[in-house]
Parts: C-alpha cells; sequence; structure tokens
C-alpha cells in the first residue's frame, strides 16, 4: 500500500514537471522598433543668386566682295616650219604678212630654230629692206669677225648657223621679213664648188600684243 502511495506521488510530480516545463518556454524577441526619421531643419537658407538677364547684340557682319581680274596668258604657237634648198649664191626670205603678222609691235617675241647642211645667216629686217637684198649679200671682211651688211639694218643675227635655237622681241612697229642667207659663202674660197644643201626653219610666235592679222590694204 506504501508503494503505490509513492508510485502516484511520483507519477504527480511528473506531470506537475512536464507542465511546469511547457508553461515556461523562452521569451520571444522584443520587435524591433523602427525610428522615425529625423528632420533637420536648416538654420541657416543658402544665398540667393541673383541670374542677370542676357541681352541679345547683332554682330555687324562685313561681306568682302573679291573680285577676280582675268589674267591673259599668252599661248606659244607656231606660225612656219619650212624645208628648203640653197646654194652658196642664193637666200630665201619669209614675210611675215604671209605668215599672219602684216604688222608687228614692240614686245612681240619669237623663237627662231634654224638647221642647215652647210653654215648659214639667219637675220630678221624690215620687208622693205628686204627687198633690196638682191643686190646687197652679207659677207665677211677681214678687218673684222663680224658679218657686213651695207645699207641692211638687220636684227637678231644667227651666224654661221647650222643648228640654232634663239629667241628675239621686236622693237620697232612695222613690217618683218626673215631671211635665211647662204651667200655670204661665195666671198670665201672653202667652199667653192658646194653642193646645194638643205635647210630647216621653225618660226614660233611665244608672245606679244600682236594677236591678229591687221589688213589695212
Amino acid at each position: 500500500m506504501k508503494g503505490t502511495r509513492t508510485l502516484i506521488i511520483s507519477i504527480m510530480f511528473l506531470v506537475a514537471a512536464i507542465f511546469t516545463a511547457g508553461c515556461v518556454s523562452p521569451p520571444a524577441p522584443a520587435p524591433v522598433q523602427t525610428q522615425p526619421p529625423t528632420t533637420i531643419v536648416p538654420t541657416s537658407f543658402p544665398p540667393t543668386v541673383t541670374t542677370t538677364p542676357t541681352s541679345t547684340i547683332a554682330s555687324s557682319v562685313t561681306t568682302i566682295i573679291v573680285t577676280s581680274i582675268p589674267v591673259t596668258t599668252d599661248t606659244e604657237k607656231e606660225i612656219l616650219h619650212e624645208k628648203g634648198m640653197l646654194t652658196t649664191t642664193t637666200f630665201q626670205t619669209y614675210d611675215f604678212k604671209t605668215l599672219g603678222y602684216k604688222f608687228l609691235y614692240p614686245n612681240d617675241k619669237f623663237r627662231i630654230t634654224l638647221k642647215s647642211e652647210k653654215p648659214v645667216l639667219g637675220y630678221a629686217v624690215n620687208s622693205e629692206q628686204a627687198l633690196q637684198l638682191q643686190g646687197l649679200a652679207p659677207h665677211y671682211e677681214s678687218y673684222s669677225k663680224n658679218v657686213q651688211w651695207g645699207l641692211v639694218d638687220a636684227s637678231m643675227v644667227l651666224e654661221k648657223a647650222t643648228d640654232v635655237t634663239r629667241e628675239f622681241t621686236v622693237d620697232d612697229v612695222g613690217p618683218l621679213s626673215y631671211v635665211v642667207d647662204g651667200r655670204w659663202m661665195s666671198y670665201d674660197p672653202i667652199y667653192d664648188g658646194t653642193p646645194p644643201f638643205s635647210y630647216e626653219l621653225i618660226i614660233t610666235k611665244i608672245s606679244g600684243p600682236t594677236t591678229q592679222n591687221f589688213n589695212f590694204g
């Protein structure tokens, strides 16, 4: 009987212990409280920026007009390319009138190319003087190394030319002729018996004011 009571008391203590353990549980964690935002009231205000209105000023634009001046360029023009035959007693005249230039003017400029199998004279003369050449043969004298012309006033003389190119400029207004002359050899015994020989003459107008043939009759 005593043992039964002891068992009952033990069971009661066990039930009480279980009940006490079930009732006592660990406390739940305290909820996290969110701090309300702190409002900071400024004690001073930023300085006021005053904006100056911008005034629009129309710029003054200067227009520069460039006027181009036409530049006149001279174009070279071959006005004669002739091949012929001469002897020690003959000459050949080329009148610029037949080449399109009845009158030439100061600063008219030409290039002369003269080639010959034998040394010849090439020269420019007034067309009126060219008519007198039949009785006036250029030649050399013992007292001078230069060719003698008598009454003929020649310009741009190519002496004893076999392959020469040279330029010349007209000085005076007037009709002009160019002459290829082999007669000087007739005064030199070295050329006695020389057979006829060939020559080539090229005349090129380089520059100058004359651009057309002036037909005044």
